[in-house]
């Protein structure tokens, strides 16, 4: 039986608290998920990039999920990001998403390592061997260093049925023929917030987004919005949250995010070094972007 289709047009992608000796912060996990809940937003993606997946171990991980789900209930869908450089640690990542009851699970290729496209179909073959949930595949060529074919994402989905949706951070003409292929119940998702609209526009389905830490409520409404083909006022909106987005991403998105979080009394705590805390300018700067959140 195939589940139902967790891979919704609104996610955030969740920020994972570390306290100050860098350590996972399990209070930090309810506080989180709880202004989450608050904001109404309708699913997370936990452990991702966003999260700082890689700086985590395979037990860390492990415990983030349990208490993700602890903590978020029956209130949001979860996706839990799995990605690993040995295939045997990503198996035993997606049966900890579905030991823990999470909705979905995010697959990430392993960074590095330039596969070839047997190799990442073999790879995608064991998970899916492994689980039941569904799975959407995460292509990120500028992360990971391998860009998955369409072919071998057409061959897997027809092997594998649990594949509902693909994030597409590679070549964003892809989404069309995707959905073409793939048809209407196959998601096609974006990471990038400041091309929202224009992928949006060119075929993607919604996105997973990182800027909807800061502002949950105002992304939503936007991608509600476009939804709705209500453009014009989309694009009003977003432009006037543009420039809080662009001060956000230069001064580093998870260094940014977990400080304005932080200041609006949410347990987000820190970055794991080499990410280094903010300087008093940074800080400074930051105030404002702050004050603009509905949500904070």
């Amino acid at each position: 039986m195939i589940k139902q289709n967790p891979f919704v047009p609104y996610s955030v992608a969740m920020v994972t608290p570390f306290d100050h000796k860098e350590k996972l912060w399990l209070s930090g996990i309810y506080s989180l998920i709880d202004y989450y809940k608050k904001n109404h937003v309708p699913a997370l993606l936990i452990s991702g990039s966003t999260g700082e997946q890689h700086s985590m171990s395979i037990e860390e991980r492990l415990i983030l999920y349990r208490e993700a789900k602890l903590a978020g209930q029956e209130d949001l869908l979860l996706i839990g990001g799995v990605a690993a450089v040995r295939t045997p640690d990503a198996i035993r990542l997606a049966e900890a998403a579905q030991r823990e009851n999470l909705d979905g699970i995010m697959l990430g290729f392993p960074p590095y390592l330039r596969m070839s496209q047997k190799e990442a179909e073999d790879y995608v073959k064991k998970v899916c061997n492994a689980t039941d949930l569904p799975i959407m595949l995460y292509n990120n060529p500028p992360r990971t260093g391998f860009n998955l074919d369409l072919h071998t994402l057409y061959d897997l989905v027809e092997r594998y049925p649990q594949i509902q949706a693909l994030k597409e951070a590679g070549n964003p003409k892809n989404a069309p023929l995707v959905k073409n292929k793939l048809g209407p119940s196959f998601s096609v998702l974006t990471g990038f917030d400041l091309q929202l609209l224009e992928n949006m526009q060119n075929g993607y389905d919604g996105i997973t987004s990182i800027i909807g830490n800061i502002f949950p409520k105002e992304m939503q409404q936007i991608v509600q919005l476009i939804k709705t083909n209500e453009w014009k006022l989309a694009e009003e909106q977003f432009s006037e949250l543009l420039p809080a987005i662009h001060t956000i991403l230069e001064i580093g998105a998870l260094r940014a995010i977990k400080y304005v979080l932080t200041e609006n009394n949410i347990e987000a705590g820190i970055c794991r070094e080499p990410l280094s805390t903010l300087s008093t300018q940074e800080k400074e700067t930051l105030r404002n972007v702050g004050k603009k959140g509905d949500a904070l």
